[in-house]
């Protein structure tokens, strides 16, 4: 059965942040998406907004996106911080997004405590002075009924930072830029709380995951760390210590506590300190080294090009200069044709003019004019009389009167141009920010198609799935949960246990799927912690720890508020370790619930009809159907044995009978009326388990008949 994608953007994320945040989320099945202003390079796999939180765009995006989750890092900017919060806020209210976490750090408190959530900030710094302001923000639209949180980190290091993220990146920008590093006089004093990102991530998941709601919520280091201890591990792996710089926060940071996140969320930080500081400067150091490579590759490749774009001109405009002068050698001396009167030099200095505009028509017409008078100086005239000589004259302005006209189209069309990919540039910015809103309106109308028409995806399929649980036959139910959870999640190994009389023991009542028969046919609560949680608290179990022996998921099954069955789910595939099956297995059970609440109340209503009067001998058509109902399972699963055993009633009655065989056998045998006799129906017993019942019987003075397996 498909369910609704959970979506999640987020706004204003360090980069490096924002792609361990994608990464856990969409291994979740989120969909996720951004929100960034004139951003040149944006990330793979993540849909990006180019917008501005407080821009009309802004608008159009929240009014399309049906958001579970913002995330959002309050602003540094103390120019624009309030109205850009104020803005997302307001957006974030109208679309009704579920979920608002607003994300801020240790600098709201002062230096040297060790705040918990419920401490009121005291911020030493501007910055922590900005952010404070920020956060009351937050919380005056959380008293107005916004669901907003705000979630403090301490100092963030991950491979993926860079030297402007943060106090770990300025520190471990300074070696690799050949800057000093800060100075702390009293390095031991001076202490800051460090954590990894990629904890901070599942940490952020986490809260999301459990709807977290709370006003304030501290995802902390598991300690503080000083100065001397954190230069103390820097040393191992920085090529210098060479302390003389200024420390932008010569008291350090706070070190937050947290009283709420490992009991409400069941986090706890996991990666130790020195491993991930050191993997973090590898990681800046060979993204450092990429970079200066990829700058002086392109500032050499850049360079050749601007030499070529300058050079091309000039060498076409000598070579057209040569061509010139080897027409006017071969035409005696002159450029203009004695036949035709054509001067060829037009044609030079036009080409020049349209291919590369005025300035190399100009040098063009330069040339024309040193070759034609080189002409005439050989053929007898005199330079200063040329001047003088309209004819020659106008000769020599026609060469300039053609270099600025050819030349003037050639620039008039550049800057044409020039304009027109501006405009082209505005224009599609708008295309395909309006082409993101569209297609995303298209797949969720193609989603929405594809659930109503597609019978795998579809009501039709959730009808098919309800129909087969639409039974009042407790056995038939039992069968069908087992068969129903294997199809709509997918596996192949399930069991359905039944809990027996005070709780003590679940039994197994069926099961599917080739590697179920080795497990227990009873299992006993006390020694399994998990199934006394689930018998007390009636939530879903999943196996993370993945403890040999245990199934990977287990929902319980309640009627008249109590557990009465427990579905387990054993050998999932990796890619089912996710929420969503979760769901899944949730909403199954739920069903099933909900059908034998209707079958245990038919049998309350119909015991007279079924059972023979005082006793609990069914009668012939009720076990014809129970025996019609087990070979049924037997054909789903071949290797559950179903015996039918025959017993010697010896003139007792069925009163008698039932008084006599009660206490031998079990709570899901069954005992019924035959053609034949009276019969016992024995799920999962054959060959020397049948020979235990047997001899049980025969203690209280009951012998048997043949068997028959169904």
């Amino acid at each position: 059965m498909g369910t609704w994608t959970k979506k999640v953007m987020f706004v204003g994320l360090p980069r490096y942040f924002e792609q361990l945040l994608a990464a856990c989320f969409r291994k979740e099945a989120w969909e996720v998406s951004r929100m960034a202003s004139g951003e040149e390079n944006a990330p793979q796999g993540i849909q990006t907004y180019d917008c501005a939180v407080d821009s009309e765009e802004a608008k159009t995006v929240f009014a399309v996106q049906n958001l579970d989750l913002l995330v959002y890092r309050l602003e540094r900017d103390p120019a624009c911080a309030t109205s850009r919060l104020d803005a997302l806020l307001r957006l974030a209210i109208g679309a009704q997004v579920r979920r608002i976490f607003l994300l801020s750090n240790d600098e709201v408190f002062a230096p040297g405590t060790q705040p918990v959530e419920t401490d009121a900030p005291a911020p030493q710094t501007e910055m922590g002075r900005l952010l404070a302001r920020l956060e009351s923000i937050g919380l005056t639209y959380r008293a107005q009924g916004a669901p907003v949180s705000i979630l403090r980190f301490p100092e963030l290091y991950a491979p993926g930072q860079t030297s402007d993220d943060g106090f770990i990146g300025r520190l471990f920008g300074a070696p690799l830029m050949r800057r000093p590093l800060p100075h702390y006089p009293n390095a031991e004093a001076v202490s800051c709380g460090l954590l990894d990102a990629r904890d901070a991530v599942f940490a952020l998941y986490q809260a999301a995951a459990r709807d977290f709601s709370e006003a304030h919520l501290h995802i902390a280091a598991p300690h503080g760390t000083t100065m001397a201890e954190l230069y103390q591990i820097c040393s191992d792996f920085f090529p210098c210590m060479d302390e003389q710089g200024e420390p932008r926060e010569p008291n350090g940071r706070a070190v937050m506590r947290s009283a709420v996140i490992e009991e409400q969320l069941g986090w706890r930080s996991r990666r130790p300190l020195a491993p991930g500081l050191r993997e973090t400067y590898e990681a800046m150091e060979a993204s450092r080294d990429a970079y200066v490579s990829d700058i002086r590759a392109f500032s050499r490749r850049a360079w050749l090009g601007r030499i070529l774009l300058q050079i091309i001109p000039y060498a076409e405009n000598l070579a057209g200069a040569l061509v010139t002068a080897g027409i006017s050698y071969l035409q005696g001396g002159s450029s203009v044709n004695s036949m035709t009167a054509f001067d060829f030099a037009f044609i030079y200095i036009g080409c020049m003019g349209l291919l590369y505009g005025k300035q190399q028509a100009l040098i063009a017409a330069l040339f024309s004019l040193i070759l034609l008078i080189h002409n005439l100086l050989g053929a007898g005239g005199d330079l200063v009389a040329m001047l003088y000589n309209p004819r020659e004259f106008l000769h020599f302005v026609s060469y300039f009167f053609a270099a600025v006209l050819t030349g003037y189209f050639a620039d008039r069309a550049s800057y044409q141009q020039l304009s027109d990919s501006r405009i082209k540039r505005r224009l599609q910015y708008r295309y395909s920010f309006l082409e993101k809103i569209f297609k995303e309106n298209l797949a969720v109308k193609d989603r929405l198609y594809r659930q109503i028409v597609n019978s795998d995806d579809s009501i039709g399929r959730l009808y098919r799935i309800v129909s087969r649980l639409d039974s009042v036959e407790t056995e038939n139910l039992y069968t069908q949960t087992a068969a129903v959870t294997a199809d709509i999640l997918s596996v192949k190994d399930v069991v359905v246990y039944i809990v027996g009389e005070g709780g003590y023991y679940l039994r197994q009542k069926v099961r599917l799927g080739s590697h179920t028969h080795e497990l227990p046919r009873s299992v006993r609560v006390e020694d399994n912690p998990y199934l006394v949680q689930m018998l007390d608290e009636k939530k879903i179990f999943v196996n993370r720890d993945l403890i040999k022996g245990l199934p990977d998921l287990a929902a319980p099954i309640s009627y008249d508020g109590r557990v009465i069955a427990v579905l387990q789910i054993y050998n999932l595939d990796f890619e089912q370790w996710s929420l969503y099956e979760q769901n899944l297995l949730s909403i199954t059970a739920r069903l099933v619930s909900s059908s034998l609440g209707r079958a245990y109340e038919w049998d309350k209503e119909t015991a007279g009809r079924k059972y023979l009067d005082g006793t609990r001998i069914l009668r012939t058509e009720e076990f014809e159907k129970v025996i019609e109902e087990f070979r049924e399972r037997r054909r789903m699963q071949p290797n559950y044995p179903v015996t039918l055993l025959a017993i010697d009633v010896q003139g007792r009655s069925y009163s008698e009978l039932d008084h006599q065989i009660a206490n031998s056998i079990r709570g899901e045998d069954f005992i019924g009326v035959t053609p034949k006799g009276v019969s016992l129906l024995l799920p999962d017993v054959a060959g020397k388990t049948l020979d235990m019942v047997r001899e049980r019987l025969m203690k209280v003075g009951i012998a048997t008949g043949e068997s028959q397996a169904l």
